[in-house]
């Protein structure tokens, strides 16, 4: 009895236990939807306020491009009437300048003229000069001397003295001198020659028979060479000229091939008497050429 009575009892119950459980699920879902709701709202919110935002900024860039335009448009304008004030200011001075620059042209040309004229009276100049210079040597020739009376003969005092008569010291060095720089080898070997013969004792009578040794150095006839550069050597061994003349004896010595030996001993000569010269240096490197040298006597 009491068994049925519960059974009874928990049957008329469950209805309004089922539906008190369905009120509650149904409040928890309002409440989820009303919480969603809320949430779309204020995504709403941010969106609406960023894309008014960027809408602002996007319109912010407009105007400041649109600025910008205007400016460079502007710049432009200037640039170019600047551009055309400067060419119309430049015409003038351009065309100035054209036209000096065609006088300019008109002088040259005059200038030209004057160069050539005064070239070709350089050149008639240097003919006179070669003129005198013949005339010169030709005064400088001495006049034949009269022939001895029959039955004499002069004597060799007498017949250099005939040979330099009428000659000039200074006029017969300059002359010599002129035709050793103009490599008129025949004729300053034969004045220079000359000058030795007549004027042994002058100032100028050491250089003469050095540039006599030159020349026949330059001819490469190294035995008259030798010679020449050795009597500057013995005659004159004070002379600035005589240690380049034994240098150069030593090398004329050393060209020759049969006269080698000799070159060494005068190398060595060279060094002991002038350990000062600056050919001192290549007189060592010639007798190391010529196995001649050796560790005690090199100073370089």
């Amino acid at each position: 009895m009491n068994a049925s009575r519960l059974l009874l009892l928990s049957m008329a119950l469950s209805p309004a236990i089922l539906l008190g459980q369905k009120k509650e699920d149904l409040l928890s879902i309002q409440r989820d939807i009303a919480d969603m709701t809320d949430r779309v709202k204020q995504l709403q919110k941010a969106f609406d306020d960023k894309m008014t935002a960027l809408t602002a900024m996007v319109q912010q860039s407009i105007d400041m491009s649109n600025k910008t335009n205007a400016a460079m448009a502007a710049m432009q304008r200037e640039v170019d009437q600047k551009l055309a004030d400067q060419q119309s200011k430049m015409v003038a001075p351009m065309a100035t300048m054209g036209a000096k620059v065609d006088e300019m042209s008109g002088d040259f040309r005059s200038v030209q003229t004057n160069v050539a004229e005064l070239v070709r009276h350089l050149n008639t100049l240097d003919e006179k000069v070669k003129e005198i210079s013949e005339a010169i040597r030709t005064l400088q020739v001495p006049a034949a001397a009269p022939p001895p009376p029959a039955g004499q003969s002069g004597t060799a005092q007498q017949q250099a003295a005939d040979v330099c008569a009428g000659t000039s010291a200074e006029l017969s060095y300059t002359a010599a001198l002129g035709d050793y720089n103009g490599k008129k080898d025949d004729l300053a070997l034969q004045e220079f020659h000359q000058y030795v013969k007549c004027y042994p004792k002058s100032s100028n009578a050491p250089n003469a028979q050095y540039y006599i040794g030159l020349i026949y150095y330059r001819n490469e006839d190294w035995a008259n060479a030798a010679q020449a550069f050795d009597e500057v050597v013995e005659a004159f061994p004070k002379n600035p000229k005589t240690s380049d003349a034994a240098y150069y004896k030593a090398c004329a010595l050393m060209k020759n091939k049969d006269t080698k030996t000799a070159a060494g001993k005068e190398f060595r000569n060279f060094i002991a008497n002038y350990p000062d010269s600056p050919r001192v240096r290549e007189a060592h490197v010639h007798l190391r050429e010529l196995g001649m040298d050796t560790p005690a006597r090199r100073k370089d």
